[in-house]
Parts: C-alpha cells; structure tokens; sequence
C-alpha cells in the first residue's frame, strides 16, 4: 500500500501539480486570512457588486480568444508565434465590441448597463487578463512551473493587499474589491511577460503570418466551434446566475450568495485548476498514454473532490457565518443549498481536456448546452414561481449536480477507465456524505 502512494507521489503528474499547488495553497490560504478582514470591511452590498461585475468578466474571459489560447500548448513549436498574433487580434476585437456596446447600451439608458459596476474598469481588466493568459499558457507549455507559481503568488498577495487598502481610503466612486482585483491581475500579467520576455520564450516574428494564421484557423477549428462555446456554456451557467439572481433579490443577498461560491471554489483553484493544467500538458505530450495519466488523476480527484460537501454537511455552513461576520447570518443555508453542487463539479472540471485530445469537443459541448440549459433555466423557472432564494439555489445545485455527474461518467467512458478502479473507500464516502446531505437540507428547507 506504502509503495502504491510513494508511486503516486512520484509521477510526473502530481510532482509537477505540486510546483503549481504549492503557490496555490499560499494564494489561497490567504482567503482564510483575508476574508474575514474584507467582510468587515466591506459591505454584502458591495460584495454584491463584485459578484455581478466577476461573473460577467469570467464569462466574457472564456471567450476571449475563442479557444485558441488552449492551442497554445498544444500547437507543434513553429505554429506557436502565429497562434500568439491570432490570440492578440481575436481579444483586440472582442474587447473593442464589448466597450462598444457598452457605450451604446449605456447611451440608450438600458439598465443593464447603466448598473453595472465599473465599467471603465472593466476594459483595463480584459486588456491585462488578455495579456496574462497569453503568458501564462506559454509557461505551461515550457513547463515553467515555478514561474507560474511565483506569479500565482504575487497575484494572491498584491490582490489582498491592494483590496485592504482601497477599504481604508475614501473612494465613493469605485469598489475596492474591484480595483484590487484588476490591479493585482496587472501585476501578475507583467511579471510573467517580463520571465518570457527575458527567457526569450516569447517571439512574434515570422514570415507569411497571414496565411499561416490562415492554416491554422482551419486545423485548429474544434476549439471555436466546440472548445471555446463549451466552455463558455459551462461558465455562464457558473456565473449568470449571479446575474439573474441580481435582478430578483437584493444586494446583500446577492454578496452572500457571491461570496460563498468563491468559498467553494478554493478546492479546485487550489488542487485541480494545478493539477488539470499540468494533466493537459502531460496527455498532450503522451497521447498513448491518456487512460494511465487520467487513473493517476481520478486516484486524487475522487477524495479531494467531495471533501468540501463532506466538511459544509458536517456543520462546515455554522463554521463559515462565524468566519464571515454577523452580518453574514443567511450564508450558512445559502451554503448548504449550493455545496452539492461542488461535488461533481470539482471532480470534472481537471479532466476536461480529455475532450480536446480525443476529438470530442462536440460531445463536450453538448453535456456543455445541458448544463447551461438545465442550470439557467431553473433558476429563471424558479424564480418566477416562487421567492425563495434558498429553493432557488437548492434547485440549481441539483439541476448542476445531476448534468455534471453523466458528465463525468462519460470522461470514465471515453479514458476506457472502470469504476472499479476506484478505491472502494471513495466510493463509501460519497455515498455518506450525500446521504448527510439529504438529511441536513430537509431541515432547512
């Protein structure tokens, strides 16, 4: 058994996740250190609108290249400059739109726009974020770990930082939730471009860059129609609910619902974001290799992924109000409701790349459509019959958790991976962990 974990430990895989991992857990611990300062700081108010202004810039990130900045690791070396130029003309233009409509939506009073909370903010956050993931998807693919991790660091630390200060000055005009985080995006972007750029990993010249991009819009084709509208079905049914939500109840509650969605979220940004980057690169540079790389990923994934719905139904939803602040009371059920939710969710999200490597994109894109679908459209069901956030969101979780499960028994299917490869005692405490669910959620609702 001792030898089995040691070989675990050793693979490539997990060696090069924990480069990545480790800057993580400094990046996010520091929510355990910082949230509890910024909820008394901050109002649920203004947490609101940052839940409104990040769920509409995350949506609008997973589109900004269309999918090609994915292309990036996985293009031979000497398409690399030509899919880097395609990137930067494709987010120079989508950019450029949404300023353009916002002016236009802004102008014509719809309120949509005129609510929205800094906008001119949010150009220089889509021009920074552009720049950072062009850099970043550059270091995976020289596997520049430590970089990356370096560079997650800084931007965990400067974004905390920067939102304590704008806290204590008087800026009535914008939230410093806001600009600490777009801020702190610039200061991670530049310190990756200033590695690549000194490490000479990040070239533009070529010769014929018209007709090459050309070539490429066609081979790498999959990732616009399939890649990129999947991923971007899967993000807004994350994060419009934030959005729609917003239109039916208050700003509080909306900060409340925001704020415990990050919560949910350390797990994967700490573990599985690190592990499901380096687990692309791996499958990418050892295709014959995917259905041994992927078991070393679910031998992790199956315990990390249900331990946050196994901490929140064993009373974690009291611990996170105290963590928050009295003023934070209606967190805990609004935790509860949305843990199961995380679950599958965490458990997929790292193994989807499998999709780009085997050519399945649309079937990617359809589990994709059936999340969107079923996601948003129960919570704008739901909210027109009844005014409960609490069934609202419990409604949601469930819609998400049953779409993301037959999603993640199709990547089994696909890695020709057997369920009983599984270790039986992953198997035993998901059962009993959403059986607790099931008991604790009938008390509350």
């Amino acid at each position: 058994m001792s030898s089995k974990i040691g070989n675990i430990l050793k693979s490539p895989l997990i060696q090069n996740s924990a480069k990545i991992s480790v800057s993580n857990i400094i990046m996010y611990m520091l929510p355990f250190i910082v949230t509890p300062i910024l909820t008394r700081l901050y109002t649920p108010d203004a947490f609101g609108e940052w839940g409104v202004f990040s769920s509409f810039v995350i949506i609008v990130n997973i589109g900004l290249f269309l999918g090609f900045e994915n292309v990036i690791i996985q293009a031979e070396e000497r398409e690399v400059p030509h899919i880097i130029i395609l990137c930067i003309i494709i987010s120079a233009c989508i950019i450029a739109s949404i300023m353009i409509i916002f002016y236009y939506g802004i102008q014509k009073g719809i309120s949509f726009f005129t609510g929205f909370p800094a906008p001119t903010i949010l150009f220089i956050y889509l021009l920074l974020y552009a720049i950072y993931t062009i850099s970043y998807n550059m270091a995976n693919r020289y596997e520049h770990y430590y970089t990356i991790s370096f560079s997650n660091i800084i931007q965990g630390t400067s974004q905390a930082a920067f939102r304590i200060l704008f806290a204590f000055i008087s800026l009535h005009t914008i939230n410093g939730l806001i600009w600490g985080t777009t801020i702190a995006q610039g200061v991670a972007a530049f310190f990756i471009l200033f590695f690549l750029l000194r490490a000479k990993l990040l070239y533009l010249h070529s010769t014929n860059n018209i007709n090459n991009i050309k070539i490429l819009i066609s081979k790498y084709r999959n990732f616009p129609l399939y890649d990129a509208p999947a991923s971007l079905l899967s993000f807004a049914a994350f994060n419009l609910p934030v959005i729609i939500l917003s239109l039916f109840f208050n700003k509080g509650t909306i900060g409340c619902f925001s704020i415990i969605l990050q919560l949910l979220l350390l797990p994967m940004s700490l573990i599985g974001s690190a592990m499901g980057k380096v687990y692309y690169q791996r499958i990418s540079a050892n295709i014959g290799n995917i259905q041994q790389i992927t078991i070393e990923m679910l031998k992790i994934l199956s315990i990390i992924s249900v331990l946050p719905l196994l901490f929140i139904v064993c009373g974690g939803d009291k611990i996170i109000v105290l963590f928050l602040g009295s003023q934070w009371e209606s967190a805990g059920n609004i935790t509860l409701c949305l843990s199961l939710w995380s679950f599958p969710t965490i458990l997929t999200q790292p193994l989807l790349s499998i999709f780009r490597i085997k050519n399945k994109q649309r079937t990617l894109l359809f589990f994709d459509f059936m999340y969107f679908l079923l996601g948003i459209g129960s919570i704008l069901i739901m909210c027109s019959v009844i005014h409960n956030i609490l069934v609202v969101i419990l409604i949601y979780s469930l819609c998400c958790f049953i779409v993301k499960t037959a999603l993640f028994i199709h990547i089994l299917a696909i890695g020709n991976i057997n369920i009983h490869l599984f270790n039986k005692y992953s198997l035993i405490l998901w059962g009993v962990t959403i059986i607790i669910f099931m008991l604790r959620i009938t008390v509350i609702i």
